[in-house]
């Protein structure tokens, strides 16, 4: 519900200090402290992900899901374990963590990426080779 405009403080200051003219500086991953436990789970999480889905070729935008995922897997791990241990959580910020995981979970894929283990014809062929070989002897 609205508050009535004789209520709205209009002293309120921005909810973000203006610049200083200094350029706004973005971090990201490797900007991260890597002594700090939430770091490493997300870091190493991060790394299981793109090493699942077949390595750091993966397409930008695809990378940046899988990033998103291991960030919010670590925060829903540090809630979970806090509810555990007896702490008061927001349940509904931890249902919103979880459904964000998800829904990004299903964009990057479940499951891993199926690894093609057929050899290629070269090695299938010295391998032919070997055992007609061992067979003779």
């Amino acid at each position: 519900m609205l508050a009535d405009t004789d209520q709205i403080d209009t002293e309120s200051q921005a909810a973000t200090p203006a610049k200083g003219g200094g350029k706004a500086r973005l971090v990201t991953f490797d900007d991260l402290d890597k002594r700090t436990k939430a770091a490493q789970q997300a870091i190493e999480f991060r790394d299981l992900l793109i090493s699942e889905r077949g390595g750091d070729d993966l397409g930008a935008l695809r990378m940046a899901i899988i990033e998103d995922v291991a960030c919010v897997s670590a925060m829903i791990r540090d809630a979970q374990v806090r509810w555990l241990k007896g702490e008061q959580i927001s349940l509904t910020e931890l249902a919103t963590l979880l459904n964000c995981r998800r829904r990004d979970a299903e964009l990057i894929g479940l499951d891993p990426a199926p690894r093609d283990i057929t050899p290629d014809i070269a090695t299938f062929m010295a391998t032919r080779a070997a055992e007609k070989a061992s067979k003779a002897a």
